[in-house]
């Protein structure tokens, strides 16, 4: 082994070992914190762990009031990555968030026995840290034979959720967000047009995106053709759109500042992806762009209105994958939901 090698071999070891030594830590303070406030409050502890993606967490939601509904007296704890906290702070159904570290600490934290009801919305692809490289399974998903394989074979992401936690599907199973006064008055401050289109052009994962170009092509015949302004939302863009009508606020807002642009927007398109799951939550007429994705050739995400059609059309062929979508199909099938006559 060359000295270079050597040094890389050990600083790696240092970087995951020092990691999994921290996780141990946080997951024992963890573990005396809980401790001392159930005695405190003298209630059962529910854990509920759905750390990601934010679209998920949205997706989720209606779960948050079964679980109050079957644990009314409960201290309910939402484990979440730290990043997608406001999702769970904001809502009411839930006592407290638990930014977690990662999947170590929760296992460690989950083993001591502190919390009196765990409800696991997650299987194995994320329960992993790739720090720690580690796997934490979910024996009720393996039992049923899901996983990232296989999820969509199973409903829509609610649907799975239940499933995997031993819930039910709620009746209402419409998710929903809890704006706060503080985000409206961020989107106030914006001086947004009085109508416009919001759209979200990039995800998180390339197989679910459609080609820059088209979207290039798309959002100024979109402005012209109704006489809308166009707001881009989402972490970064990568279009180079020269419209008068267009307005980039890519990275510029949280999770739900960025819902409280969409809620005012008269129509959302989009991808499959969290900006969709904020759409459907807040009630704004959707176009979603879906193509086949790994081994499901068609599949349907969403709960509630955007799960019956009654508030969204979703823009596919079977067996197609995104990228392979032209730019005629999603036009079509925005022209046919809203005539060019609307316009104005």
């Amino acid at each position: 082994m060359t000295p270079k090698a050597f040094v890389a071999l050990w600083t790696h070891r240092y970087h995951k070992y020092s990691h999994i030594a921290k996780a141990h830590l946080l997951a024992r303070r963890a573990q005396l914190y809980f401790g001392s406030k159930k005695r405190k409050l003298k209630k059962k502890l529910v854990a509920v762990v759905r750390t990601e993606h934010f679209g998920d967490i949205v997706a989720a939601e209606p779960l948050s009031r079964q679980i109050r509904e079957l644990h009314p007296d409960a201290h309910i704890v939402w484990f979440v990555k730290p990043m997608f906290r406001e999702l769970v702070d904001t809502n009411p159904n839930v006592d407290e968030s638990f930014p977690e570290f990662c999947v170590t600490q929760r296992r460690v934290l989950l083993e001591t026995g502190v919390f009196d009801k765990v409800y696991e919305l997650q299987f194995r692809n994320n329960n992993r840290c790739p720090t720690c490289d580690v796997f934490v399974e979910n024996p009720v998903a393996v039992a049923k034979g899901i996983n990232v394989h296989t999820y969509f074979n199973f409903g829509n992401l609610l649907e799975v959720f239940a499933k995997i936690s031993n819930l039910t599907v709620p009746q209402d199973d419409q998710p929903r967000l809890y704006l706060q006064e503080r985000h409206r008055r961020k989107v106030d401050g914006l001086d947004l047009p009085k109508r416009f289109i919001v759209v979200h052009c990039l995800s998180n994962l390339a197989l679910k995106d459609w080609p820059a170009e088209r979207w290039n092509a798309l959002i100024p015949q979109l402005a012209d053709k109704y006489g809308v302004s166009i707001i881009e939302i989402g972490l970064s863009s990568n279009l180079s759109v020269n419209h008068p009508t267009y307005h980039n606020l890519c990275g510029q807002l949280s999770i739900l500042e960025t819902a409280e642009v969409i809620r005012r927007a008269e129509f959302f398109i989009g991808l499959d992806s969290g900006p969709a799951h904020l759409a459907n939550a807040v009630g704004t007429f959707g176009f979603i762009i879906l193509g086949s994705l790994n081994e499901f050739s068609a599949y349907n995400p969403y709960s509630g209105t955007y799960d019956s059609g009654e508030n969204c059309v979703l823009i596919r062929r079977e067996g197609v994958p995104c990228v392979q979508l032209p730019l005629e199909t999603v036009l079509n099938a925005i022209e046919k939901k809203i005539p060019v006559s609307a316009k104005g």
